[in-house]
């Protein structure tokens, strides 16, 4: 977590971390679908040039309010 995030932003707490767009895509249509607010800080790999291609390995680190942990990870794992 970057210094920025843990001092300014309301979510800290990492609930899932997606590789790929088919993975990220699904795990966020369930946290919205249930209201939970969440911020994604996506990591690529220098090796993957091709964008949103089938064998994206992007990492998309999920975090949610503290307070929505257990809402989240009922919606992700439902």
């Amino acid at each position: 977590m970057g210094l920025f995030r843990m001092l300014f932003s309301k979510h800290k707490c990492l609930v899932y971390s997606a590789f790929g767009n088919d993975d990220y895509y699904k795990v966020v249509g369930k946290l919205s679908g249930d209201g939970v607010s969440y911020e994604t800080v996506s990591i690529r790999n220098s090796n993957n040039n091709q964008y949103f291609s089938k064998n994206d390995k992007t990492q998309y680190d999920i975090y949610v309010k503290e307070e929505d942990k257990h809402k989240a990870e009922r919606a992700i794992h439902r």
